[in-house]
């Protein structure tokens, strides 16, 4: 399993309104992630601690080559007009930060909620 990972700030606006911006939210991860199938999950992560107002979203994918048929599905998906727009208002909620790729290591590590992989391999 990979993940791409990328790392927004949220907007003046967002940090404006918080209840607005996690409804927005809401609705674009279900918008924006329907038609991405080689998506297997995506778990939100918020900085509590250091760069505040700072949200990470890791999306898993089988293997680099989920990885490119995401973006060829992105490239495809922005050559629609009406999608485009919906895509680009995310401008307005946050600003993009960075973003990479890690993967999961070969051995069974890790425990409890975030090491369901491990737990599998341990017959947990």
């Amino acid at each position: 399993m990979i993940y791409y990972v990328n790392r927004m700030r949220l907007t003046e606006k967002a940090r404006r309104d918080l209840k607005g911006f996690w409804q927005w939210l809401e609705h674009r991860e279900r918008w924006f992630y329907r038609e991405l199938k080689m998506v297997r999950g995506v778990r939100w992560y918020q900085t509590q601690i250091g760069e505040l107002y700072t949200l990470e979203c890791w999306a898993a994918l089988d293997d680099l080559a989920g990885l490119g048929q995401y973006r060829s599905a992105l490239s495809t998906m922005k050559a629609d007009d009406q999608w485009e727009a919906e895509r680009t208002s995310q401008d307005d909620w946050w600003h993009f930060i960075d973003s990479r790729v890690v993967a999961d290591p070969p051995c069974a590590v890790g425990f409890g909620p975030m090491g369901k992989v491990a737990d599998a391999a341990r017959g947990g």
